[in-house]
């Protein structure tokens, strides 16, 4: 398995997706400051405690990694069945679920990565700013940072899974638009806010029951997936 991950790695170029990420990851840090500029003069700042701010963070880079997740899966399971190069990789002497496990397992690790690497470094961010500027008062106790380093951490590993769901509607017709719609619109659901009675603005990925049920959705699709492919023929 490990070597049909390095052969996908090297033909798809994957390190360029690295370049895309970083990309990715600057266009979160100025919507995060922008959001920051617009509210700073707002009663209900957006930045005034740490917890809220990591949600915050969370949720953009949630949302930016499911679309990119959208995007690899077009690219290297869509876009190879719509052109027919699929056919040609089932020729060689290796189960077909295990051609496809090796594409969905990058796409996974890839897309779990990129949202704690960016979650990550996005927080450490806030930290030395509010060094400076001093917008959240309240102190950062290291069991506040440690809930939400796992909230982070199973945060990201539901986002990774859940970002495969789109794979079911792109094998349907092998439709490109397809996937990103789908990946668009999991955004919209798993990304939204609500405000409560009496408290701040909280995620609908802060319900966990939400985001770990989209989760196994989305596990459960792949594997699906994979078992369609040894009793049914390429159209």
């Amino acid at each position: 398995m490990l070597k049909l991950i390095r052969l996908e790695w090297r033909k798809h170029r994957f390190a360029r997706n690295f370049l895309g990420a970083g990309i990715a990851m600057i266009g979160i840090l100025l919507f995060l400051i922008m959001i920051a500029f617009l509210d700073q003069e707002v009663e209900d700042f957006v930045f005034l405690d740490y917890q809220g701010s990591f949600i915050l963070i969370d949720t953009f880079a949630r949302a930016v990694f499911i679309i990119f997740a959208g995007v690899l899966i077009s690219k290297l399971i869509i876009s190879e069945y719509r052109d027919k190069t699929m056919n040609v990789m089932f020729t060689y002497p290796i189960k077909r679920h295990k051609i496809i496990a090796a594409k969905l397992i990058l796409v996974f690790v890839f897309t779990f990565a990129m949202i704690m690497v960016t979650d990550i470094l996005m927080g450490m961010l806030l930290l030395v700013v509010n060094q400076y500027y001093g917008f959240i008062t309240d102190p950062l106790e290291s069991k506040v940072l440690w809930q939400m380093v796992v909230k982070y951490t199973i945060s990201s590993i539901s986002a990774a899974a859940m970002s495969l769901i789109p794979l079911f509607f792109g094998m349907r017709k092998h439709s490109v638009t397809a996937t990103m719609v789908a990946s668009v619109l999991l955004v919209f659901i798993v990304c939204s806010g609500f405000s409560g009675s009496n408290g701040p603005t909280m995620s609908v990925n802060s319900i966990i029951i939400i985001p770990l049920t989209l989760g196994a959705v989305g596990l459960w699709i792949a594997a699906l997936s994979m078992v369609r492919l040894e009793t049914k023929d390429l159209n």
